[in-house]
């Protein structure tokens, strides 16, 4: 342990910065876990959830480019890593660059079947795109803080860790007083998210092969 791990208390929040693999790693265990049994991951991979872990590290990969990676860690270790948030800041958005693209979801799009690839591609992302076009007008995302994926290891949920983690971008937004921006799937996150201060702006339904969802949009000013 160095001498600067060795002030830091524990759990603490951090930006992941010039990541080591290990740490890359780490990030994408705490997705896949926090969204095992989730049944809108079933439905974005087309029911093969083996393809999990490759979308994932396509979405971290990403966001080390063109957005910024948020963990919340219990200690030194790249395995203390027990909580993760993605988030795109103003003017940044999720897959907008080739860059970001290369890094993992091209690839992930040649691995998946034709049938999955034309549904992320002329029916998912166009919907979701759709219902923030459509609730807040065009532009409002890209001028937004916008929270792309977020997730704790269920070993370590109802400790508090998600809502610390959160603090970070909220802290971030605060200083420009730009509004906060998310999408989720499941009633009990509405309710998270509304007691974090979050309200609903628009819904839609989400359909797919593998079955139907539906998808909330949430916005917080700050």
């Amino acid at each position: 342990m160095s001498l600067v791990d060795s002030k830091i208390s524990y759990p603490h929040v951090k930006d992941l910065l010039e990541p080591t693999g290990a740490e890359i790693d780490q990030v994408v265990e705490v997705f896949v876990d926090a969204f095992l049994g989730d049944p809108f991951s079933a439905i974005l991979l087309g029911g093969n959830l083996d393809l999990a872990p490759q979308q994932l590290r396509a979405n971290v990969q990403a966001a080390l480019i063109g957005g910024q990676v948020h963990v919340i860690t219990v200690g030194p270790k790249a395995t203390d890593i027990v909580g993760a948030s993605i988030w795109f800041p103003p003017g940044s958005s999720a897959f907008s660059s080739e860059d970001q693209r290369a890094a993992g979801w091209n690839q992930f799009l040649e691995a998946v079947p034709e049938s999955l690839r034309r549904w992320w591609m002329d029916y998912f992302v166009p919907t979701v795109s759709q219902l923030s076009t459509n609730a807040l007008g065009s532009g409002y995302l890209l001028d937004s803080w916008h929270l792309h994926i977020f997730g704790v290891m269920k070993a370590h949920q109802r400790k508090g860790y998600g809502k610390v983690l959160f603090q970070l971008a909220e802290t971030r937004a605060k200083q420009n007083h730009t509004p906060l921006v998310l999408e989720t799937t499941t009633e009990l996150d509405v309710t998270i998210y509304k007691m974090l201060g979050f309200h609903v702006c628009a819904e839609t339904a989400i359909g797919s092969s593998v079955g139907d969802a539906r998808m909330w949009l949430m916005l917080k000013e700050t």
